[in-house]
């Protein structure tokens, strides 16, 4: 039997896409973009960051954070504020509107997941799950190098 290498590659970049658009689609739903429902998520589950720290957990560029921050406060969701020791950090934390806001679509959320994933056995996901941070793990070494 060849290297399935290729095939594997192909498997997960489709997987993924299907994925994302299901829930690009389900988050634009609520009013939200997938940046946006990125940092209520990671907010309501770390509580307040540093604007460096929330950028590094959902992945965006320091110029594409302010701008979504921006918007989140703009809808009432986050509030913005200098850190008292230093005033150079910023610090990102959930209004009460937002709060009350990302924990019920957040739960929401959840339930569209397990929809979607309905047809994929419990075992299977386990499987699925060591086998992508096996991967994960290879490739950061291999990045590393």
């Amino acid at each position: 039997m060849g290297d399935d290498s290729g095939k594997l590659v192909i498997a997960l970049s489709r997987s993924h896409n299907a994925l994302f658009t299901l829930i690009e689609k389900n988050i634009r739903g609520f009013g939200l973009t997938v940046s946006e429902f990125g940092v209520l998520e990671a907010l309501l589950h770390k509580g307040e960051l540093p604007v460096q720290q929330l950028r590094k957990k959902v992945l965006v560029t320091s110029g594409s954070m302010t701008y979504i921050v921006d918007k989140l406060q703009e809808k009432g969701y986050v509030k913005r504020y200098k850190c008292k020791e230093d005033a150079r950090i910023w610090f990102v934390r959930l209004t009460d509107i937002g709060q009350e806001f990302i924990a019920k679509i957040y739960q929401e959320h959840e339930i569209f997941l397990k929809e979607i994933l309905s047809d994929i056995a419990a075992e299977d996901k386990e499987g699925l799950i060591q086998a992508l941070f096996q991967l994960k793990d290879s490739l950061d070494k291999k990045s590393i190098e």
